[in-house]
């Protein structure tokens, strides 16, 4: 009589739960990701935004030589454009209610895989004319970036802070002076010198060493003086 050796029983595992695993671990690496950068702001003036494969990037009015924009004058757009796509965009238009028009000069193609400089002084540039109200720091313009493919994208322009202040203004130290510690007060009681001064109060003494006494070179309470009779001359006389 044979017999039919059983091969071990083994745990079979659906493949919807291990798939279920894998989303779970993959979503919250990602969720970490993401709350760790959800409140960082970016170190610089202008204002960014993405549509599509389009990035625009530190979009911001120049800095006037002025406290601000008069009605009326005009003023330079700066900024970057990354196109993150394949095929080639273009920026069509930007428009704003603050102003009465923006000119783009140049060639406004965005070729993929390319960052534009719409901020130099020998490419491509964009001009705000026509301010409708007077524009000052701090205050930011809505402005509507239209593309050829991408589509649009509204953001709000600030103007960028200058470097150094244009104005006479005195300046004010708000902060309260810094107090001159005592060990750079010349104050005796700390550092090596307060040392040096306990050594001398002391005679000389250094801690493991012993006294050292001179004889005193004139009369003294301890020794007679000299050419003065004896006790024991007096008592025999």
């Amino acid at each position: 009589m044979s017999r039919t050796a059983r091969l071990p029983r083994r745990a079979l595992v659906p493949a919807f739960a291990l798939l279920a695993a894998a989303s779970l671990a993959i979503s919250g690496c990602a969720a970490g990701q993401v709350s760790q950068t959800a409140d960082q702001v970016a170190a610089i003036d202008g204002a960014n935004g993405t549509v599509g494969d389009i990035a625009v990037l530190n979009a911001r009015l120049a800095p006037t030589q002025n406290e601000d924009y008069p009605t009326g004058s005009n003023a330079r757009l700066l900024l970057w454009i990354s196109n993150d796509g394949l095929d080639d965009d273009e920026l069509t238009g930007i428009t704003t209610s603050a102003a009465s028009s923006v000119r783009i000069n140049g060639d406004a193609t965005l070729t993929g895989q390319t960052l534009s400089d719409f901020g130099s002084d020998s490419g491509k540039q964009v001009v705000v004319t026509g301010f409708v109200d007077d524009q000052y720091y701090g205050v930011s313009i809505p402005m509507t970036f239209s593309f050829a493919n991408a589509g649009t994208l509204d953001l709000n322009i600030p103007i960028q802070l200058p470097e150094e202040r244009s104005t006479n203004r005195e300046t004010v130290n708000i902060l309260p002076a810094h107090p001159t510690p005592i060990w750079e007060e010349g104050q005796e009681g700390h550092g090596e010198d307060a040392a040096h001064g306990e050594d001398a109060s002391h005679g000389g003494n250094v801690e493991g060493e012993p006294v050292a006494t001179t004889p005193a070179s004139g009369p003294t309470a301890s020794s007679p003086a000299a050419g003065s009779p004896s006790t024991a001359e007096s008592h025999s006389g």
